[in-house]
């Protein structure tokens, strides 16, 4: 159940990214690299790395928790951020530096929830450092994006690979513990 639960949100997440940056594919971004098209830049990045083998621990169980705890916690306050753009875009309230503004709260929810954690074990605190990476690297693409608005396509997913990793890295882990229900097994 889980894990198609991640399965569908990760279109979410891939759309998410670049919505934080646009999808503005300029003259500039339509040009092709010397050796690598655009697309192939994009995969790239999506590309994630093979899960890491991590020995097992007293702590894995409440590091599990706590990771899923916050994800749950924080796509909760990210789909609530998103429907109420999506409000205020359908009855044209909706300013671009308000959009700015709450995706900017928003990378900076996950910052803070992501530090306030304390975890115990070295694959808790790698997942947890991934996940950390790729908020920052959101935080700086935005700001960038906002300074900017001929981004290139694949520099509104950087990182997303890493935070891929990091999503497969907690379902493996999760997976060797299966009296641990997931969030949306306990509903």
């Amino acid at each position: 159940m889980q894990r198609a639960i991640k399965l569908i949100s990760l279109p979410l997440v891939v759309c998410t990214a670049l919505a934080f940056t646009g999808c503005d594919r300029s003259k500039e971004a339509q040009k092709p690299s010397a050796d690598v098209s655009q697309d192939d830049q994009i995969m790239r990045e999506l590309a994630s790395e093979p899960v890491k083998p991590f020995a097992k621990t007293a702590n894995d169980v409440q590091d599990i928790q706590a990771l899923t705890d916050f994800d749950t916690r924080f796509t909760a306050v990210s789909d609530e951020m998103e429907d109420e753009l999506m409000r205020m875009k359908d009855d044209g309230s909706l300013t671009p530096e308000f959009a700015l503004s709450r995706k900017q709260d928003n990378i900076n929810s996950a910052l803070t929830m992501l530090k306030a954690l304390d975890l115990k074990t070295e694959q808790g605190r790698y997942i947890q450092g991934l996940m950390y990476q790729y908020w920052d690297n959101q935080g700086k693409l935005l700001q960038q994006a906002n300074q900017q608005k001929d981004q290139n396509v694949s520099e509104n997913v950087k990182g997303l690979g890493q935070f891929i990793h990091a999503q497969e890295q907690l379902e493996h882990w999760q997976q060797q513990y299966p009296s641990i229900a997931s969030p949306a097994e306990k509903l």
